[in-house]
């Protein structure tokens, strides 16, 4: 009686450690993409937001600047890891927010609604890039 009472006990604390153990390491990953992904999009918004202002102030329109820097940027982060998993709409939102900080008076767009056209623009250009493939 006391064996079989000693078996389930191992038992039940090898499957305790176990589960303990799968959830701490599953919880670690998510962590780790969440990371990885703000990481990425804070790169692409930077990078985005650079080549923007620059074509703007080399005298392009915003549709043409929007346009150049959207599929240079394409262009460099379509090979990274993860890239696919990226939500858009926080990218977008990024996006909008540095690119008004940077040269959002040349585009004679500020404030709260300002950061939401250019997001709007930015994921209607998105969407259309997507569906012309």
């Amino acid at each position: 009686m006391n064996t079989q009472k000693h078996r389930f006990t191992i038992k039940l604390f090898a499957f305790i450690v176990f589960f303990i153990t799968t959830i701490t390491f599953n919880a670690n990953i998510v962590s780790s993409l969440e990371i990885d992904s703000s990481v990425l999009i804070h790169k692409i918004s930077k990078d985005y937001s650079k080549k923007f202002c620059n074509a703007i102030a080399f005298g392009l329109s915003k549709e043409s600047a929007m346009t150049f820097s959207y599929e240079e940027n394409k262009k460099v982060f379509e090979k990274r890891k993860g890239i696919s998993k990226i939500n858009k709409e926080l990218l977008a939102e990024q996006i909008s927010t540095s690119i008004l900080e940077k040269c959002g008076y040349n585009i004679s767009m500020k404030g709260e609604k300002g950061i939401q056209d250019f997001k709007s623009y930015y994921l209607l250009k998105d969407k259309d890039s997507i569906e012309n493939k």
